[in-house]
């Protein structure tokens, strides 16, 4: 079979596969001589096949039959049934004399539509795979085909003569190489040619409706021909051709290209494809490949063709980091075949060969890639150029090209062959001790590269540092895991890339590596989640496939959080709870079939899928599509036809931010407060974030709610503060049915915030002043902890779940970004470990809970404007409580913030950036103890011998009773007393001190605060 073959469905790629059948290694030994004469029976679709091989003397042999019929075997002359019946094997033992074997066969090809298939119809003849008898190693063929006369046929020639026969003609194919099978196509087709090179011959094989395409066939093919001569050398053979074929197919063989009817219509085909298959003229069938020794062959048709096409369009960084997202979709970690140890590979359209394919195009480009910026372009050409004049009609191997190149540089490239080819890890880099320093008036940037390998990779490393003003571009050598870098710069340097046109082979960083369906298609584990009450039967073809790929299979209602974080995840339906706890209502089509692979929100070094679908016809065209879309997050089909289709933006390289400049507001054009509160009035929701302890934000809240008050009274006040369930406490509060005592008692605010009341009372004493309905927004803080720290969602009872928003979207642009540096500051107590996952899940929780209770009352009170209040983190505009409101509530929405000093002017942040005076509450009344709730009451458990109490007498272990007269039976009631206390005066504390074997005491003390 050829030794560069390419299948390709109807839909879209065209990718070349080097088809193999196991041959010896290059031999000076004559080669076997093979005079194959076939005829056909169209109408019944049988070939009948006469092999007459001549095996030299002293040359053994092994002849697969594979599952032809064999009428008879004759061995110089005489009947054998020398054949295995188990392993369809002859096998020709080594003698003295030369060996004639005759070998009489025939078979039945129906036509059939897949990749691999021989056929035989009136409408055409294609016989690609296992259609003759095939030998160990490579033969010289001459091959004899008695067609119809309406037929022209092709094979692998340099000669093909014709000689009429009654109804029939018989065509004569002869070519001087050696091969290992032959391919034949015949079919009703229109030839047409024209001539390069001087005696050179470029053919079309069309049929007459396609007739159309082959001016523009004609025409790229002499551009590609002329291409390839003059970069690499002349073409191998006196003719070439371009065969259009009634099956899926696209491969390179010497001498022709066959393409399927449907691969010549697709507008890429001509552009990209087709320049690859002609290459492989000169790389995988002039110069072979050893398949004893690797696949060098389709690397480098890759990098020649493929990339050099997209260099030429401005997109080969994009083209080199979609061949590492290939690789590292497909390859498990150290799961590779070295480079050096893949023969072969079958067609993309086979399951089980992604891997191989990863590394022989992928990684094998790459190499290509790396080892030409290593040598330079002309060194590099020079050795190819020198390579394919050796080898040309031989095999090749590795070193071959090794030799090639290191003669043309005159360098050694052992380490980096060696380094490449046979290890099966990849490259993983990473940064260390990134600092920038001051040095005699000069910043300094000092830092280490570190590989994550267990051995060294040497290799030059691309980085570039910017500036404010220029951009930097330095190659750094490693040979250890930590190499030690000080680079002096002109200015300060604001950010620093490795990598940025991904010219290493490597792993990419979690930036870089986009969910997208091949990381889904690659992935292990995998699972997939069916909502049982939405027509799950729709999905039945989705998930024939999804089982031939590994995939489990649960139930949305038994889906633990567990399950979602342990695996990559496919959602076949979108309105599950479990999808609404993740996503929300996630946004997909409404028409046809449409998937929407994203992070797993649970972990995220995984992806998790979404699939929607009106109909079982439109999973069943849609699904056996996605295949050809393995580097797209987002596919929409209608009728198996794509309607949309992107990927995800990530980072370019490994990116590291080394300085923020501060931002500034141009005075004059700073807006005065009543300006700012005009703007805000035509708001619905407006956010006044705070730090919880700082007194200038509160002062603001308050100055805020006036203004907006002043200019409509309706408003209402919605607080982070106070949970859902104190609603009628808040209500009873600013109707006056309590006092404040009995407020903060019932809203049990000490329990739920513990925060300084003293930074909200005027703000809550305003609303009941002007009877603003106060909102509660929040989850009670028990379920939001218990979410955090005993596993997620799944830690809750079902009557907690029940006060739970169904729909968190946990997938918010930037949002695990920015919680994940506030999880780094959550340290858990000694042998406890906190998992981000739930942490994640808690604060979204906690934000949508918010979001929920805002648009339920606006929603219920649709003449209301709120102010929310709440933390600066929740407020984030493009992340936080904002951006979950609008998914319920389309009205307009602002963000204020308190300037702090600290933060960037960032609209993506707030809209708003008030600078407030300092301002700080005068220090609380303190008794001077540390104390705790016990079943016994309020204890004391340290004491300040500086404070008042422990002047007063009051000791560790007494019992508080009461403060002021009023009992106190729990921290929260002694906290509400000690709101009425004024520091500098003295208060009544009433303990009760045990005492060892004698009746505990009631002392009454006078305590200074």
């Amino acid at each position: 079979m050829s030794m560069s073959m390419t299948w390709l469905m109807i839909s879209l790629l065209l990718c070349t596969l080097l088809l193999i059948t196991p041959v010896s290694a290059q031999t000076t030994q004559t080669l076997p001589e093979y005079h194959l004469s076939i005829s056909f029976d169209i109408n019944s679709s049988q070939v009948f096949g006469k092999s007459l091989i001549t095996i030299p003397a002293g040359m053994g042999a092994k002849i697969y039959l594979h599952d032809l019929t064999i009428t008879e075997v004759r061995i110089n002359g005489a009947k054998t049934d020398a054949a295995d019946p188990e392993k369809r094997t002859l096998v020709i033992e080594s003698t003295d004399s030369v060996r004639q074997v005759e070998i009489t066969y025939e078979n039945k090809f129906p036509g059939l539509s897949g990749p691999y298939s021989n056929i035989i119809t009136p409408d055409g003849i294609s016989l690609i795979n296992a259609w003759h008898p095939v030998l160990d190693r490579d033969t010289i063929f001459y091959l004899s085909a008695r067609i119809p006369n309406r037929f022209e046929a092709v094979s692998e020639a340099e000669e093909i003569s014709t000689t009429p026969s009654g109804e029939e003609k018989i065509k004569v194919f002869k070519f001087p190489h050696p091969l290992n099978s032959l391919h034949f196509v015949a079919g009703p087709y229109l030839v047409e040619k024209v001539t390069f090179s001087q005696d050179r011959e470029l053919y079309t094989y069309f049929f007459s409706e396609d007739q159309r395409l082959g001016q523009r066939f004609r025409e790229k093919t002499l551009s590609y021909l002329k291409r390839y001569e003059k970069l690499i050398g002349p073409y191998p053979y006196k003719r070439f051709s371009v065969v259009e074929s009634r099956l899926p197919t696209g491969f390179a063989t010497p001498t022709f290209t066959l393409l399927g009817q449907a691969v010549v219509r697709l507008p890429f085909v001509i552009e990209r494809s087709l320049g690859h298959e002609v290459l492989h003229s000169w790389f995988g069938n002039s110069v072979r490949i050893d398949p004893l020794h690797g696949n060098w062959a389709e690397g480098l048709t890759t990098y020649l063709a493929d990339h050099a096409f997209a260099l030429e369009q401005g997109r080969d960084t994009a083209f080199r980091k979609d061949q590492l997202i290939k690789y590292q979709s497909y390859i498990a970690e150290q799961s590779a075949l070295p480079l050096r140890d893949i023969p072969g590979v079958a067609s993309h359209l086979t399951s089980g060969v992604q891997a191989d394919r990863a590394v022989i195009y992928g990684k094998g480009s790459m190499f290509f890639h790396m080892l030409k910026n290593h040598l330079g372009e002309e060194p590099f050409f020079k050795g190819l150029r020198d390579f394919y004049s050796r080898m040309k009609h031989r095999r090749a191997r590795w070193n071959d090209l090794k030799t090639s190149f290191e003669k043309a540089a005159n360098v050694s490239l052992s380490d980096i062959f060696d380094q490449w080819l046979e290890r099966n890890d990849v490259l993983q880099l990473g940064v260390s001790g990134l600092k920038v320093r001051e040095k005699e008036g000069q910043p300094i940037l000092t830092f280490s590269i570190i590989q994550s390998n267990e051995t060294p990779y040497n290799l030059e490393v691309p980085l570039t540092i910017r500036t404010a003003d220029e951009e930097i571009r330095k190659t750094i050598t490693i040979r250890d895991l930590k190499t030690e870098v000080e680079i002096l710069l002109s200015n300060l340097p604001t950010e620093m890339v490795i990598d940025e046109n991904y010219d290493l082979m490597r792993k990419l960083s979690q930036n870089e590596f986009p969910p997208v369906w091949s990381r889904f298609e690659g992935a292990s584990p995998k699972l997939a989640v069916i909502d049982p009450e939405k027509n799950p039967e729709i999905f039945e073809p989705f998930l024939e496939m999804l089982s031939k790929m590994g995939c489990k299979t649960m139930n949305a209602d038994e889906v633990t959080d567990d399950d979602i974080s342990d695996n990559n995840v496919i959602f076949l339906g979108i309105s599950s709870k479990v999808v609404r706890s993740l996503f929300a209502e996630p946004d997909l089509p409404a028409q046809g079939f449409s998937i929407s692979v994203r992070p797993n929100p649970l972990n995220l070094s995984r992806v998790a899928v979404l699939v929607s679908a009106t109909g079982r016809k439109e999973v069943e065209k849609g699904c056996g599509k996605l295949k050809h879309y393995g580097k797209y997050g987002f596919l929409h089909f209608v009728g198996g036809r794509i309607r949309g289709k992107s990927i995800p933006e990530t980072d370019m390289g490994l990116r590291y931010t080394l300085d923020v400049p501060p931002k500034g507001l141009k005075i004059p054009e700073a807006l005065s407060f009543d300006d700012i509160v005009e703007k805000l009035s035509g708001s619905r929701v407006i956010y006044v974030g705070e730090a919880h302890t700082r007194y200038e934000d509160h002062l603001l809240q308050l100055r805020i709610i006036r203004a907006l008050y002043d200019r409509d009274p309706g408003l209402a006040i919605g607080m982070e503060m106070f949970s859902r369930t104190t609603q009628k406490t808040l209500d009873d509060y600013v109707a006056h049915r309590i006092d404040e005592r009995k407020f903060l008692e019932e809203s049990k605010y000490f329990d739920q915030w513990r925060f300084d009341y003293r930074n909200y009372r005027d703000i809550i004493n305003f609303a009941r002043r002007h009877h603003l309905p106060i909102v509660g927004l929040n989850l009670e803080k028990k379920t939001v902890k218990k979410v955090f720290k005993q596993g997620g969602i799944s830690a809750l009872t079902p009557e907690e779940k029940k006060s739970i928003p169904i729909d968190r979207d946990l997938g918010v642009p930037g949002y695990a970004k920015r919680i994940g540096s506030v999880f780094k500051m959550h340290s858990p107590p000694s042998g406890q470990k906190y998992l981000f996952r739930d942490f994640l899940q808690a604060q979204a929780l906690w934000d949508e809970t918010m979001a929920e209770s805002v648009a339920d009352f606006l929603s219920a009170n649709p003449d209301l404007q709120m102010v929310v209040l709440a933390g600066r983190e929740h407020v984030v505009k493009d992340s936080g409580i904002p951006p979950r409101v609008a998914r319920r509530l389309p009205d307009k929405q602002a963000v204020v913030l308190n300037s702090s000093g600290a933060e960037s002017v960032d609209s993506g942040r707030a809209d708003f950036l008030i600078f407030s005076p300092p301002a700080s509450l005068s220090h609380p009344p303190l008794l001077g103890v540390i104390i705790e709730d016990t079943d016994k009451g309020v204890l004391v458990n340290k004491i300040s011998q500086s404070g008042g109490s422990a002047r007063a007498g009051i000791k560790k272990n007494d019992i508080i009773l009461a403060i002021g007269g009023k009992p106190v039976s729990t921290v929260a009631n002694l906290k509400i007393e000690m709101l009425y206390q004024e520091r500098g005066k003295s208060v009544q504390v009433l303990v009760k001190r045990p005492y060892f074997l004698f009746p505990d005491v009631e002392i009454d003390f006078t305590v200074n605060l």
